[in-house]
C-alpha cells in the first residue's frame, strides 16, 4: 500500500505544472523599453538596419521578411517622418515562471514623426 501512494504521489506531481505569474511589473515594463528604445534610437540617429534586425526574432521574419521589414521603415521614414520623439502612453505584461514559462510585453507609444505628424506605435514581444 506504500508503494502505492508513492507512485501516487510521483504521478501527481509529474503530471503538474507549477507556475508563477507576474503581470504588470515595472521591471518587466523596463526589460521591454530597453528593445524599443533601441529600435528608436537607431530610427532616429544610427539607422544600422543590421542592429534594428538584431532586434527582431525568427518568428517575426517568417511572416515578415527583412525586405519588407526595410520597405515599410523606409516608407514611413520618408512619407510621414523622422522619429523625432516617443512616449509611452500604454504597456502590459505578462511573465510566467515555471515548468511552462513565457514572457509577453505589449508597449503603445505615441511618436512624433517629422514637424506636425503623430503616429501610435505598437510593440507586441514575446520571449519564450
Amino acid at each position: 500500500m506504500k508503494h502505492l501512494y508513492l507512485i501516487l504521489i510521483s504521478f501527481f506531481l509529474t503530471s503538474c505544472s507549477f507556475n508563477q505569474t507576474f503581470s504588470n511589473r515595472e521591471e518587466d515594463k523596463k526589460d521591454a523599453e530597453e528593445i524599443s528604445q533601441k529600435f528608436f534610437w537607431e530610427l532616429k540617429y544610427g539607422g544600422n538596419m543590421d542592429t534594428i534586425y538584431n532586434l527582431f526574432g525568427d518568428k517575426f521574419f517568417e511572416v515578415t521578411d527583412k525586405d519588407k521589414l526595410l520597405q515599410i521603415i523606409n516608407t514611413s521614414q520618408n512619407d510621414i517622418g523622422r522619429v523625432e520623439e516617443y512616449n509611452l502612453v500604454k504597456w502590459e505584461t505578462l511573465i510566467v515562471k515555471g515548468s511552462n514559462p513565457k514572457s509577453e510585453y505589449l508597449l503603445v507609444y505615441d511618436v512624433k514623426r517629422g514637424t506636425t505628424a503623430k503616429t501610435e506605435e505598437t510593440f507586441s514581444m514575446q520571449k519564450r
